[in-house]
C-alpha cells in the first residue's frame, strides 16, 4: 500500500521541516512524524500492557473505573457515538488524565488538580490494579509524548511565521491543568461467522468525527490498520471517499515506527481554519485484519483549561480571518462542549 501522507523527521532542524509540516497541515491534516524519542521496546511494552488489561481484567473490574464528566478512565463497547449519524462504536478504552507532565503523576484528585471543590464523581488516583504497577511506564510515556507534542508545535509556530517560537508551548505548560489525556484502546475483532459481519455498521468501529483538541498523536501496530481519513465526497460515495493511513517503518534503527500526527478542531479553530481538522474514521477491512483485535495508543493534546482561543498572532491567520468572534471561548469551555456530545447518552 502506498504511503498518502508526508513524513516529517522531527529531529532535524527546525528551518528544514516547518514548510513540509505547515504544508501537511493545511492540505490533509494528517502525517507522520519520524525522529521521535521512542524505542521499539518501550512502544512493545506499552501495547502488551493494554492488550494484558483488556483481555485479561473482569468486565465489573473494569467497569468499577467507567468514565466520568472529566474523561477519565474505562468507557465500555457502545459507550460513545462519534459519528451520531451511525452506530455507537465497538471498542472499548481506558484514559489516563490530569496529567502533570513535570513530575509525572496522573489521575491525581480531579479537585485538587484544578483548583475547585471536590464532587461526589472526583477521582482520587484511581486506576486499575494491573495500571498501578506500571504507573512508571505510564508516567514516562505521557512525559514524552508531551515533549514530542511541544516539538511539533515550536515547529509549527514557525511555519506560521508567529513572532514568538513559543507561542503555542507557553500555553500547552507541562504543570497546568488541561484536557490532556493518554489512552490506550482496543477494537474486538468481527467473527467471520458473525451475523451482520459485512454490514456497514459492523466494519465502522469508530464513527467519522474529527479530534477535539490540539494535536492527536497515535501508535499503531503492523497488520492492524484500519484508520482512514476523507480525501473525498463521502456523501456521494460512501466507500471510496476514504484513504486508508499504512503502517510505515521508522527511518531511524531501534526507533518505533513514526507517530500518525493529526491537527485537531481547536487548532484549526485557534488559527482560523488555516490548518486542516479532518474528519477520520476506524474501520476493519475485509480479509485476515477484520479477525484479529486492533490496538492503538493515543494522546490528545489540549492547552490549558484557561486558554482564551483568540486568533494564533500569524500573518497567514490573519488573512483568514471571518471577522471577530461574537465571544471569546476557552479551551476547556470547547472540550466540554465536546464531549457533551460524544457522551450525550451517559447525560
Amino acid at each position: 500500500m502506498s504511503n498518502p501522507l508526508k513524513v516529517v523527521d522531527i529531529s532535524q532542524p527546525t528551518a528544514s521541516i516547518s514548510g513540509p509540516l505547515l504544508e501537511a497541515a493545511r492540505q490533509q491534516g494528517f502525517l507522520f512524524v519520524d525522529g521521535h524519542d521512542f524505542s521499539q521496546e518501550e512502544v512493545d511494552a506499552l501495547f502488551a500492557l493494554s492488550k494484558r488489561f483488556f483481555t485479561e481484567t473482569p468486565e465489573d473490574v473494569k467497569n468499577q473505573y467507567a468514565i466520568k464528566s472529566n474523561n477519565i478512565g474505562y468507557t465500555h463497547f457502545t459507550n460513545e457515538q462519534l459519528d451520531p449519524r451511525k452506530a455507537w462504536d465497538f471498542k472499548e478504552a481506558f484514559n489516563f488524565g490530569n496529567i502533570n507532565f513535570k513530575t509525572g503523576t496522573f489521575n491525581q484528585d480531579d479537585a485538587a488538580f484544578n483548583g475547585r471543590a471536590r464532587t461526589p464523581e472526583d477521582h482520587e488516583n484511581a486506576v486499575p490494579e494491573m495500571f498501578e504497577a506500571h504507573r512508571e511506564l505510564i508516567s514516562q510515556t505521557s512525559r514524552k509524548l508531551h515533549a514530542t507534542a511541544m516539538r511539533i508545535l515550536q515547529v509549527m509556530s514557525q511555519g506560521l511565521e508567529v513572532e514568538d517560537p513559543d507561542f503555542f508551548t507557553k500555553k500547552h505548560r507541562p504543570d497546568q491543568a488541561s484536557g490532556c489525556v493518554f489512552r490506550m484502546l482496543r477494537y474486538p475483532l468481527i467473527r467471520s461467522d458473525a451475523v451482520d459481519a459485512d454490514s456497514y455498521d459492523a466494519t465502522i468501529r469508530a464513527g467519522a468525527h474529527t479530534d477535539y483538541g490540539s494535536l492527536t498523536l497515535l501508535f499503531q501496530r503492523e497488520g492492524q490498520q484500519g484508520l482512514q481519513l476523507q480525501t473525498g465526497d463521502c456523501e456521494k460515495d460512501a466507500q471510496q471517499g476514504w484513504t486508508e493511513v499504512p503502517f510505515v517503518g521508522s527511518q531511524h534503527k531501534g526507533l518505533a515506527p513514526p507517530l500518525v500526527v493529526n491537527f485537531g478542531d481547536l487548532l484549526s479553530y485557534w488559527t482560523n481554519g488555516v490548518l486542516k481538522s479532518t474528519l477520520h474514521r476506524v474501520k476493519f477491512s475485509p480479509g485476515e485484519t477484520r479477525e484479529l483485535d486492533r490496538y492503538s495508543i493515543v494522546f490528545f493534546v489540549h492547552p490549558e483549561h484557561a486558554t482564551e482561543l483568540v486568533p494564533v498572532p500569524s500573518k497567514l491567520v490573519a488573512e483568514h480571518s471571518k471577522g471577530k468572534p461574537a465571544t471569546t471561548i476557552t479551551a476547556a469551555e470547547h472540550l466540554q462542549e465536546r464531549l457533551r456530545a460524544t457522551y450525550a447518552s451517559e447525560a
